[in-house]
């Protein structure tokens, strides 16, 4: 049950980010901060999560993707790899 809540909140999290006509920093931090809530809800460790939002933020920088690169593909493949990381970690929550 508390997997498929959290795989709903990341996903609602994506889809607000999907709807974005441009997507910037604040609108990867508003997705990154639904992300976080939906994992401390989940009782996931907080410096897991932590480290994990430093990682998606550190790989997903706006300013250094060259220009023509679609933003919104790559923050939406490292969210759900930073998802599918969690998922495995389960005994961790």
């Amino acid at each position: 049950m508390v997997l498929a809540e959290l795989g709903g909140s990341i996903s609602r999290a994506l889809q607000k980010m999907s709807n974005a006509t441009i997507i910037d920093e604040k609108v990867l931090g508003e997705c990154l901060n639904e992300i976080t809530r939906a994992l401390m809800q989940a009782d996931v460790k907080f410096e897991m999560i932590r480290d994990m939002m430093a990682n998606i933020k550190r790989i997903v920088n706006l300013e250094d993707l060259a220009a023509g690169h679609n933003k919104r593909r790559i923050i939406q493949q490292v969210t759900l790899l930073a998802f599918h990381c969690c998922h495995r970690m389960i005994g961790s929550f």
